[in-house]
């Protein structure tokens, strides 16, 4: 039987990056387009709550928090246990870690044992970095100098929130200055009926085998490839048979520009039907 264990997370407080945020587009600094999705920005940094940045995964940024104790303590404490949270040190180093966790409990380095906490940071807290961390912060790098802050950033709506609101608050925070000054949120492609783009349901659209063409058999062989389980694989060929029963002639990229180009005046979602398109 597998059950979930309860285990303490790290939270960061946003009340006053989300604060900066909000203003940011209150007062004009920070431009949203099209301006209807202002609403969903302010309805969830006004909203804030307490944000879990830690996650139990054997990939990503690990958390730089150190649980320190003594040799004579050792078996004698637990990292899980809240009433031992002083004993977690956070610091940009492990050297760092160490000088403050000796300074805290008064020992020597010899008598000092670490634990750095094997917990990952969540992705959107790395990913909301991007727009300066590539550009060698938090060294005052030439390239940081040269292209931070950028000017536009171009996503989907559906990470307005995820990303978008993460970066900006890190931003301001970290740096003191927005990331970019305009936001352009496009809409979201689907398939024709409107559902997201899944490859348990087999709607999944390549723009390359639309330009370049493909036959029913690569389309259903691409399946095979991926880590479906073998029931989802024979829903999803019999979707993909009904709908591509000759598989998709060879368009070229002009024909898909167009097809999407006249299908962006539906707003929020793109239901891409490429049949239209062929």
């Amino acid at each position: 039987i597998l059950e979930p264990m309860i285990t303490p997370q790290w939270y960061v407080n946003c009340d006053g990056m989300a604060k900066r945020a909000t203003d940011a587009v209150r007062n004009g600094e920070l431009k949203i387009v099209p301006a209807e999705h202002e609403k969903t920005w302010f309805h969830w940094l006004d909203n804030i709550r307490d944000w879990c940045v830690s996650r139990q995964l054997w990939w990503g940024h690990q958390i730089p928090a150190w649980f320190v104790y003594t040799q004579q303590e050792q078996e004698k404490i637990s990292k899980n246990d809240m009433d031992h949270n002083d004993r977690w040190i956070v610091a940009r180093s492990e050297e760092a870690a160490k000088e403050k966790a000796i300074q805290l409990l008064g020992c020597s380095a010899d008598d000092l044992i670490m634990e750095r906490d094997e917990d990952v940071l969540d992705t959107w807290f790395s990913s909301g970095l991007f727009p300066f961390s590539v550009m060698g912060w938090p060294d005052d790098t030439e390239d940081l100098k040269a292209f931070y802050p950028t000017s536009l950033l171009e996503t989907g709506l559906d990470i307005l929130f995820f990303w978008v609101a993460r970066m900006v608050m890190m931003g301001l925070e970290l740096t003191d200055t927005l990331p970019f000054h305009t936001v352009f949120l496009h809409a979201m492609v689907r398939d024709k009926e409107g559902r997201k783009m899944s490859k348990s349901l087999g709607n999944v659209i390549d723009p390359l085998e639309v330009i370049n063409g493909c036959t029913l058999k690569t389309l259903q062989d691409r399946l095979e490839s991926g880590n479906l389980p073998e029931k989802e694989i024979v829903r999803a060929k019999k979707n993909i048979q009904e709908e591509f029963p000759d598989g998709i002639p060879e368009c070229g990229s002009d024909a898909l520009r167009f097809g999407l180009l006249a299908y962006c005046a539906q707003g929020r979602d793109i239901n891409l039907d490429v049949k239209v398109v062929v």
